[in-house]
């Protein structure tokens, strides 16, 4: 879990009434909870929010008193205000955030590995093997989240719950679309005896071409950023110096100092970087 939070849960227990009160503001927080992973119920996590915002706004308003004291008059008493109060609201709002960008984190690692796992249950069903055995053979196979997914689910059925109940359970709290699909549908083949390697091909298919699309939009994606690279990283760079070459030559060359170098050197670097990352963030997780 980020930031261990399950670790201040003792802790946090002195906020446990605040807590109760703020959670009727945060009605979805247990499926979040739920799906990301975390073993705590909506209140206790919201306990641990509550005094991870306010050892944020203890550490915050002290480093901004001692940049007071020590700026002597550099600092403005406004300004010692606005720091532990927008680390606060940015800490409070980031501890909320954390449940909801771990699903988006193991959903993406889901969806990454999930296909190849349908297929490879595929082959063991084909051959013959039971589908509880398919299923922990995958749990110790290399599918990364998949795999401590069919982990949970073999737990949960050697625990004495039935493979019907469990599907049904997981595919609930699955933070992947598509494994919840699939629990949902092994679920319903169980139910009505129809034939799992049928569904299991069906999903397999939506996966591929779901894939198939992300790479045609990716591809559309890097055209605008390639014609953006161009105009903002080199075009306007290359065509702003030599304006500033001209008009300088009228000005006696006041326009170009060495604060005009270093500004516009760094205003590329940042450029460059906003690309890569714009790149990157875009690319499809397949």
């Amino acid at each position: 879990m980020p930031l261990s939070f399950e670790k201040f849960g003792d802790f946090a227990l002195a906020f446990r009434d605040w807590a109760e009160k703020l959670s009727l503001a945060f009605p979805e927080l247990d499926w979040d909870l739920k799906r990301a992973g975390y073993n705590m119920d909506a209140i206790e996590y919201l306990s641990v929010v509550i005094l991870f915002t306010l050892l944020a706004f203890i550490f915050s308003s002290v480093f901004a008193v001692i940049l007071f004291v020590l700026g002597k008059g550099k600092f403005s008493f406004i300004f010692t205000i606005s720091v532990p109060l927008i680390s606060t609201i940015f800490a409070f709002f980031y501890a909320l955030l954390l449940p909801k960008l771990e699903i988006i984190k193991k959903a993406k690692a889901i969806d990454r590995d999930l296909e190849y796992m349908l297929k490879d249950m595929r082959i063991q069903l084909t051959a013959g093997i039971p589908l509880f055995d398919t299923i922990n053979n995958i749990a110790h196979g290399n599918y990364g989240e998949c795999s401590r997914m069919c982990n949970r689910i073999v737990t949960e059925v050697e625990a004495g719950k039935s493979m019907i109940e469990v599907f049904n359970d997981f595919g609930v709290i699955s933070p992947s679309e598509y494994m919840r699909r699939v629990m949902w549908q092994l679920a319903n083949a169980m139910q009505t005896g129809s034939d799992i390697k049928k569904v299991l091909d069906v999903i397999s298919e939506d996966i591929r071409r779901d894939k198939e699309n992300s790479i045609e939009d990716y591809n559309k994606k890097l055209s605008v950023y390639g014609l953006m690279y161009l105009i903002f990283a080199v075009v306007v760079p290359s065509m702003g110096i030599t304006l500033l070459l001209i008009l300088s030559s009228f000005f006696g060359g006041g326009l170009i100092t060495k604060q005009t170098f270093w500004m516009l050197l760094i205003g590329v670097a940042l450029m460059q970087i906003s690309f890569i990352i714009i790149v990157n963030q875009s690319r499809p997780k397949i």
